[in-house]
């Protein structure tokens, strides 16, 4: 439903003439309600613009009218997760498994979903289950390190880092290392040995500074956290962890208040 307030008679009629007065936001031009595929464009075009409020209107009409379709729930559940609503994304991550248990494995965002809402059990089991299929990936790693560490203790994390050998990208290496070690100093000096101003050091950049504030925030350090995830979220795209940069400064902050 549109609401007008004081607008002149000429806006009404372009407003009008575009169908605002006639349509609900769960509408198609029909008068139907809107298809799966629809809404499913609606959300990934919104999160690609950066509109999570249009994102998010997308994915509760998802699943108010297709939550009977997995993909509806698993669609929903990123959107959710990509715009910090954190309870909503865990929620249709978990609906979603009714419907596909097999896919536990593969659903590492599912983990990062539990680490917000404080699931850091869950959280840490998701990461382990994802290490079955993805052994390679140094961000599964950091994020069971983290929720280990927020469980336990940053020692028992530092003891139990999970392999993640030949991470091709920069600089997931030093990353891996820093885990263990806690010596941040070599992933720096590794973002800043690429030429500044390059693809590879932008994308260096991003994922260097990402895990430097995850680690940070994994000590308990959440200024340091923050002035690392800002620096990160600062220029990143809008593609999923460039959200999750976005979100995490956002509830790291929120945590502050």
């Amino acid at each position: 439903m549109c609401f007008y307030r004081s607008v002149s008679s000429a806006a009404f009629a372009l407003m009008t003439s575009l169908g605002c007065a006639a349509l609900t936001a769960e509408e198609n031009a029909s008068g139907e309600p809107k298809s799966a595929a629809e809404l499913r464009s609606e959300a990934v075009t919104a999160l690609h613009e950066g509109d999570s409020t249009v994102a998010v209107k997308a994915a509760d009409t998802l699943v108010e009218h297709h939550a009977d379709q997995a993909s509806a729930r698993l669609l929903a559940a990123d959107v959710y997760l990509r715009c910090g609503r954190f309870k909503e994304a865990v929620k249709w991550f978990d609906r979603y498994l009714e419907l596909a248990p097999e896919s536990l494995p593969g659903l590492w965002q599912r983990g990062i979903a539990l680490y917000f809402v404080r699931d850091y059990k869950r959280g840490a089991a998701q990461f382990e289950e994802h290490r079955k299929v993805n052994p390679h990936d140094v961000e599964n790693a950091a994020w069971h390190f983290l929720c280990v560490a927020k469980l336990d203790s940053i020692d028992k994390a530092r003891r139990m880092v999970l392999p993640a050998p030949n991470d091709p990208r920069l600089p997931m290496e030093e990353v891996l290392a820093m885990l263990s070690s806690g010596d941040s100093e070599s992933v720096r000096k590794r973002m800043e040995a690429l030429p500044a101003g390059s693809a590879a050091r932008r994308q260096a950049d991003f994922y260097g500074n990402f895990y430097l504030g995850l680690h940070a925030d994994a000590k308990g350090d959440r200024g340091q956290a923050l002035h690392w995830l800002r620096q990160s979220a600062a220029e990143a795209p809008h593609h999923y962890m460039g959200d999750i940069a976005r979100v995490y400064v956002a509830f790291l902050e929120n945590e502050q208040r």
